[in-house]
């Protein structure tokens, strides 16, 4: 899958012309978004060419409200793993800026085709775009009924699982309730978080359980608290235990996941670890001091070990 910065790049390449495409956040990439990528590739395969999702970094409304912006469901480039393992030829990943927020619907779909030629746009149930959200599959009709676009439309139906919508925002209640077969479900794999790994304080180390740590800022997460956990990096598998809290017993104040992985010590630092939640062992809380704390992650271990069936 190409990954596309700029209008002109994409315009550069006749290769991404006369294709399908969608447009949307695609937070989390979820069995919701699935759907609409599924039918945008079915889409292109029957106007035979590419298809490609538009998509925007960072979230609008992170710079239109940041006090408002939702918690990501996934970092970017996770994102942009997901849309290439949904079988689009090409992402066109826009930065979202204020200025870019003033653009009317038509603007944009008129400096879209400009640049792809597509000939089809295939769109979400509740989609909405432009200035003031003001664009909608019917006026997307409208413009591609005109003679200087000539291009058809199609909207996706909401997707129900379980009873309700399937919703980046149904997704993220379900994360903070820690009711993870929800959220797999929801989002069509197993719950997880991945960053890449950084210099931790080593008290883990010191207390016999080595960690390797996560920053989550800016996450949809579950509550604080120890997390029967498994761990991969590349290739490599490792059941675990892991903390998500501030770390009450030292005073901590920023939001972290530490994995402590069975049975093994790897070196983590700087590497990519992703963290896939099996069942939530407790709340957190603090401890008088290290002793106490060491005799509860020892505790909290063999948990997670008789919950991941290694005891």
């Amino acid at each position: 899958m190409k990954i596309l910065r700029s209008w002109d790049t994409i315009k550069a390449d006749p290769l991404l012309h006369g294709g399908a495409v969608t447009i949307g956040n695609f937070d989390g990439v979820h069995m919701g978004h699935e759907q609409v990528l599924a039918e945008t590739r079915g889409h292109a395969l029957a106007v035979s060419g590419p298809a490609i999702a538009v998509t925007f970094e960072p979230h609008p409304r992170a710079v239109l409200f940041p006090c408002e912006a939702p918690r990501r469901l996934c970092h970017l480039h996770e994102r942009l793993e997901l849309l290439a393992a949904a079988g689009l030829d090409a992402v066109l990943l826009l930065h979202f800026t204020r200025e870019l927020s003033q653009w009317s619907a038509s603007d944009f779909v008129n400096r879209l085709h400009q640049s792809l030629h597509f000939r089809h746009i295939h769109v979400g149930y509740d989609f909405a775009f432009g200035h003031h959200r003001a664009g909608h599959a019917d006026e997307l009709r409208g413009m591609g009924e005109s003679e200087s676009m000539h291009f058809t439309v199609s909207e996706a139906a909401a997707l129900e699982m379980h009873d309700a919508v399937v919703s980046s925002s149904r997704i993220r209640s379900a994360i903070e309730a820690a009711d993870f077969p929800l959220t797999s479900d929801l989002l069509g794999r197993p719950y997880s978080i991945s960053g890449h790994v950084g210099k931790g304080d080593q008290r883990g180390r010191k207390l016999g359980f080595p960690t390797a740590n996560i920053d989550v800022k800016d996450l949809a997460h579950p509550p604080a608290g120890i997390y029967a956990v498994h761990a991969f990096c590349g290739e490599r598998r490792w059941n675990g235990a892991a903390y998500l809290g501030y770390r009450p017993t030292f005073a901590g104040r920023t939001l972290i996941l530490e994995t402590h992985v069975f049975d093994d010590t790897p070196d983590l630092y700087r590497k990519r670890l992703k963290v896939e939640f099996v069942r939530r062992i407790r709340e957190d809380r603090a401890f008088t001091g290290p002793d106490d704390l060491s005799l509860q992650i020892a505790r909290d271990c063999s948990a997670a070990k008789k919950i991941l069936g290694t005891d």
